[in-house]
């Protein structure tokens, strides 16, 4: 069962002096968020979304307006959803790689921290940081000083390096963990890999205190606002070094499974928020309190905004979101997007796998369009209603879906029906998600492999089983990840 714990929150005021000190900290913040402002000026230049966006028709006939963002209302005594609504897989472009080769030089908002805890259900030191790579190009660590860049929390201590000459690709991941706890390490990651460690650290970083990335891991004076790449810190930290902004809201130390995750939607986590993802990378706004999304498997109220969702630590050899180059079509192109086979909905109520107002499936068909085969495929749930749902707002519930042989008629339409299997998709543990999944799970395509890859040009048939725990409006969007 889902509990909500009341509990409260710590918010730590700061005095600053107005010292000609203060004064170039403040020359040196604003040329740094000039820096990641133009970044980010020039990727939205770039990036529309590929989002699995459900919303509702504006005519009964099933005659969609593809960017809408309207709402579905998911019913509990009718076979279908009202008003004709349907899936839509929306597409963007311009996405796989903003630069080729290899960046050599590092400026602040390139590598940022993009998902970490400092505590977790096997105690205060189950952590992790993980870096992304936001650059638009491949980036090989070069550091202005030391053998490679330095992690460090806020007591100036570096709990890991990226060493010199490693290559984190771009939207590509390095993992930090705290080798005395870390409990996600058999989180699916890439080909036959889990989430490890790509290094490692056994200081234990204390709770809300702050965490930053730098350009040199030689520390003490080197550790300052000019060099460094990143921050994330909560309200409670004093050293406005390891925050950005006032920082995220503190937490009460629960051992849960939590953890922050960049917005990647848009929408700051909001479960009634409706309407389209407006990004579909990690939110970058210098502010961590608006940049950070609060997740764990629970549903907890911890401090920090309270939503169903799970960690997902992400290290070199984990996909990397591929939105514009894996296409989708509906599974029968002859019938309405509300229809079956393209969408099922069961009222067989199934309460042990969260489902007590039975089920919604989505089916897509996804076209491989990498120009090379892809060995890894999975998606990443960035928004949905899901627990606690107000009255009125769906309760979705990610889960674990099998294969199933359906029967469609494609093109030319009219022509004939054959028999196809639409492949499961796997909801991917640990951390175990005994809710169903939420914000921030991850739904792997396990028949995608290095076995059995899916070579460019192909198609794979797909399906996303999403538990009805309470009815309503509803809507819910993913990311692709894949390998090539």
């Amino acid at each position: 069962m889902i509990e909500s714990l009341c509990v409260f929150c710590l918010v730590l005021g700061l005095g600053i002096s107005a010292s000609a000190k203060t004064r170039k900290k403040s020359k040196n913040r604003k040329e740094v968020a000039a820096r990641k402002l133009a970044r980010q000026e020039r990727e939205a230049a770039m990036r529309q979304s590929l989002l699995l966006a459900l919303y509702q028709t504006n005519a009964v006939t099933g005659d969609f307006s593809t960017n809408s963002g309207q709402q579905i209302r998911v019913r509990s005594n009718s076979s279908q959803l009202t008003g004709g609504a349907a899936a839509e897989l929306l597409l963007g472009s311009g996405l796989e790689s903003a630069a080729p080769g290899i960046r050599p030089a590092v400026a602040a908002g390139d590598l940022i921290i993009s998902e970490f805890r400092v505590r977790g259900p096997s105690g205060m030191n189950d952590e992790f940081i993980e870096i992304y790579n936001a650059s638009g190009a491949d980036h090989t660590v070069a550091a202005v000083s030391g053998s490679g860049y330095g992690i460090a929390a806020s007591d100036g201590v570096t709990r890991c390096s990226i060493p010199n000459g490693t290559v984190i690709p771009n939207r590509g991941h390095y993992l930090c963990v705290n080798s005395l706890a870390y409990s996600l390490a058999s989180y699916p990651a890439g080909n036959g890999t889990t989430a490890t460690g790509d290094a490692s650290y056994t200081a234990d970083i204390p709770d809300n205190a702050g965490i930053a990335i730098f350009n040199n891991n030689t520390g003490g004076a080197s550790y300052t606002l000019a060099n460094r790449l990143d921050a994330v810190g909560s309200s409670a930290e004093a050293n406005t070094l390891y925050k950005e902004g006032t920082g995220y809201p503190a937490l009460v130390p629960f051992s849960i499974d939590y953890s922050f995750y960049r917005d990647n939607c848009g929408k700051g986590g909001s479960i009634t928020t409706f309407g389209n993802c407006t990004i579909d990378t990690p939110k970058d706004t210098n502010n961590n309190a608006a940049d950070f999304i609060f997740v764990d498997t629970n549903g907890t109220s911890a401090g920090a905004g309270q939503r169903l969702g799970a960690p997902g630590p992400e290290n070199l050899s984990s996909p990397i979101q591929r939105n514009s180059s894996i296409s989708n079509a509906l599974l029968d192109p002859c019938v309405g997007k509300a229809s079956p086979p393209n969408q099922v909905r069961d009222f067989t109520s199934d309460p042990p796998n969260n489902s007590t107002f039975g089920t919604l499936d989505i089916r897509r068909t996804f076209t491989n369009n990498t120009g090379g085969n892809v060995t890894r495929l999975r998606f990443r749930v960035v928004d949905l209603t899901t627990f606690p749902a107000p009255s009125g707002i769906a309760d979705l519930r990610p889960r674990t879906s099998t294969s199933v042989v359906v029967t469609v008629d494609r093109p030319p339409c009219g022509s004939g029906t054959s028999n196809i299997t639409v492949v499961g998709t796997t909801l991917e543990q640990p951390p175990s998600q005994p809710n169903g999944g939420g914000f921030n799970s991850s739904l792997g395509a396990g028949t995608v492999t290095l076995g059995t890859p899916l070579a460019n040009g192909a198609s794979i048939d797909l399906r996303f089983l999403l538990g009805i725990q309470q009815t309503g409006n509803f809507k819910f969007y993913v990311n692709v990840e894949a390998l090539p």
